[in-house]
């Protein structure tokens, strides 16, 4: 891919099939787990494109689109340039000639406000290469159940271009994505469009497509979605939920137990103006909570514990949803969870350490303590290289979400000393079996 860092996002239409949404606006401004649509497009050509320089096209209620990206320009580092289409209401063709005369960079890429692309997406685009002159418009082969094929602007493809896009093409070879990579160049084979009394973006499409500079880029059918109507508007929240756990790195008992409810939360709470760290933090010291609780003597104390401890645990994904969703991920919002669990993994198990010496009366019971809390810890350390390095290898990955499930299966039973001994052993085990692994497999 050239190395583009300029964008422009079309988002001057009314949205007329959707305007009866409750509190409607404007579409570019309508929400999505707290996030508005044109803010949620500039984030993600940003983070996952590196577009450093924004032309936003507006029309309907201009005014408040204009006055929601002047805040938006304090809160990111990047150069937004707002450009109002005059002719808007001839159609988003006539949007996107609004910007002819002012975009002077050899590539831009040209979006949809309204369509939404996942992290597969963004990276078929990155790889491909572009060639000098041509235009690129990312298509899929098929639809997927986020779109409707009746909504769907076709195209046919002919010796690798497109040569004919249209919502009425009989013999179809892919689908319009709404995603483009436009050579500024091809502004001098549409620049008489500008006098017709209705101008769709896929007519100039055509009239590249005619002069045979408009090829595609093949993406796949689940990673992109157009938000027309209100009924778009909830599968573009399926859509996100897919997108924001598709690269997951999770246990057993994360994906098959934790991870079911961690969303149906997540769902609730993501609507609001809730930060991920705060969810962090809410989980550790329901953590501690459960630790206290476990080093009281007595089976309620031990059951009531071990129960907090898996509620931390299934709201210590949620977190990290939230942040996936809002496009509001960073490495300090992880390095800071990582340092809360390494915490609270110490004290759930010094916890259990307690209430089992409680039990037994016996010094060994803290030897077994501090080799299943070492065990612990520097099998989380470990992580850090194991992971990356087994991606392809790991089947079964042994990790916080097994430990603590351990600690509620052995509480329920009522077998505080075997759990600790079960832990201490396991973990240690883990640790010498991920150095055994790999030990052919690293350069250092």
């Amino acid at each position: 891919m050239k190395n583009i860092k300029t964008a422009v996002i079309l988002a001057a239409g009314k949205g007329s099939r959707i305007s009866n949404t409750a509190n409607y606006v404007s579409k570019p401004l309508l929400k999505l787990y707290d996030m508005t649509l044109i803010e949620r497009s500039i984030f993600n050509l940003n983070h996952k494109l590196n577009v450093k320089k924004f032309y936003i096209v507006t029309g309907y209620n201009h005014d408040a689109v204009h006055d929601f990206l002047e805040e938006l320009k304090n809160k990111i580092n990047v150069e937004i340039n707002i450009v109002f289409a005059n002719e808007w209401e001839k159609g988003n063709g006539a949007s996107f000639l609004s910007i002819s005369n002012i975009v002077k960079e050899d590539y831009v890429y040209v979006v949809m406000c309204d369509h939404l692309f996942n992290d597969s997406f963004f990276e078929t685009i990155a790889e491909k290469n572009i060639e000098n002159n041509k235009c690129y418009l990312a298509i899929s082969k098929t639809l997927s159940q986020f779109n409707e094929f009746n909504d769907a602007t076709k195209v046919k493809i002919k010796n690798g271009n497109i040569s004919h896009i249209g919502k009425s093409i009989k013999a179809i070879d892919g689908f319009d994505t709404g995603f483009f990579v436009i050579a500024s160049q091809i502004f001098k084979y549409i620049g008489n469009m500008s006098d017709e009394k209705s101008i769709s973006l896929s007519h100039i499409m055509q009239k590249i497509a005619d002069n045979n500079h408009l090829c595609c880029i093949e993406v796949p059918a689940r990673s992109w979605l157009d938000i027309d109507t209100k009924e778009d508007l909830e599968k573009a929240k399926d859509f996100l939920f897919d997108a924001a756990n598709s690269k997951s790195n999770d246990g057993p008992v994360s994906r098959y137990l934790n991870r079911p409810i961690s969303n149906r939360i997540t769902k609730q709470i993501a609507n609001f103006p809730v930060k991920p760290n705060h969810i962090s933090l809410v989980s550790f010291l329901l953590s501690l909570l459960a630790a206290i609780i476990i080093a009281f003597k007595g089976y309620s104390f031990l059951v009531l514990g071990a129960l907090l401890a898996q509620l931390s645990s299934i709201l210590d994904g949620c977190d990290g949803e939230v942040a996936r969703l809002k496009n509001i991920t960073s490495k300090y919002g992880g390095w800071f969870d990582q340092i809360l669990d390494r915490y609270a993994d110490l004290l759930l198990i010094t916890g259990l350490t307690f209430h089992t010496y409680y039990l037994h009366q016996s010094l060994y019971v803290f030897l077994i303590g501090i080799l299943a809390i070492g065990g612990s810890l520097i099998l989380s350390y470990s992580a850090i290289v194991y992971d990356p390095a087994s991606k392809n290898i790991q089947k079964f990955r042994m990790g916080r979400d097994v430990r603590i499930f351990i600690i509620l299966i052995g509480s329920i039973a009522n077998f505080p000393y075997v759990t600790l001994l079960f832990l201490a052993l396991l973990m240690n085990i883990e640790v010498l079996r991920r150095l055994w692994v790999l030990k052919d497999k690293l350069d250092y």
